[in-house]
């Protein structure tokens, strides 16, 4: 399976293009919100945050992230347009160019908002609050030696866990769940794990000081499970038939 072929990833990018004004939209308004939690609400707002990280979680990935990249992958989804269609020559093929846009998407997401996040947070250092007291311990921005968790494994992180929901999005529609329902469905699973398992707090501040490798291992083959079902389930559609696909 050539998922990761110059020209699956031509195409991908095609549709994101297709898609760009939806995408400058949602991509905006994150920037929005992100740049609105760096403003002193009081000097509590300060106090929410002591590192990059800190800053990027204070809107809770089950409520603010998550729901933002679906709605990204939902505008890029159109697996039924004419032009997705006549790029290949098998149904698997369109499973795995809905997974690789999956992947692409939560990676460019990823980026984008550490991005903003270390913009905001440096611009609230030298410009918002320049004379704070104990900047130092107020605005952690780079990971230094010292610290016990580190950004670019958090940034990891988001990534793989932002890509695994994107995927059981794509699996619950192929199983026919209606678009509407598929999204509730992730978005309940992720608020679940706040009153369950945890999940979400441990692979975010703990897995790295526990068991980093495996974790990312772990989450690899579930990337791979997802993918391959994905790919099943799309080989069992019809795409010349059926109006909403995705």
């Amino acid at each position: 399976m050539k998922m990761f072929s110059r020209q699956n990833v031509f195409f991908v990018w095609q549709d994101l293009m297709l898609q760009r004004a939806v995408l400058k939209i949602i991509l905006g308004v994150m920037a929005l919100l992100m740049v609105a939690g760096i403003f002193p609400l009081g000097m509590v707002t300060v106090g929410k945050w002591h590192s990059l990280k800190d800053f990027i979680l204070l809107y809770r990935y089950e409520f603010f992230h998550l729901p933002a990249f679906l709605f990204l992958l939902g505008s890029a989804l159109q697996t039924n347009a004419w032009v997705v269609l006549r790029r290949y020559r098998t149904r698997r093929q369109i499973g795995l160019h809905k997974a690789l846009l999956v992947i692409v998407l939560a990676g460019g997401v990823s980026l984008w908002v550490a991005a903003v996040g270390g913009l905001c947070t440096t611009f609230a250092k030298y410009i918002i609050y320049p004379n704070i007291q104990n900047v130092h311990a107020a605005f952690l921005y780079v990971p230094h030696s010292g610290d016990k968790s580190s950004f670019p494994y958090f940034l990891v992180m988001y990534f793989f866990i932002t890509a695994i929901y994107g995927l059981l999005f794509i699996a619950f529609i192929d199983f026919g769940w209606n678009r509407f329902f598929a999204f509730v469905a992730v978005i309940i699973l992720a608020i679940l794990d706040m009153f369950t398992v945890h999940m979400l707090p441990y692979l975010f501040y703990i897995s790295e000081r526990t068991a980093p490798v495996w974790t990312i291992l772990l989450l690899i083959m579930m990337m791979v499970v997802l993918v391959y079902i994905i790919c099943l389930s799309s080989s069992q559609k019809n795409y010349y038939v059926q109006d909403d696909l995705l």
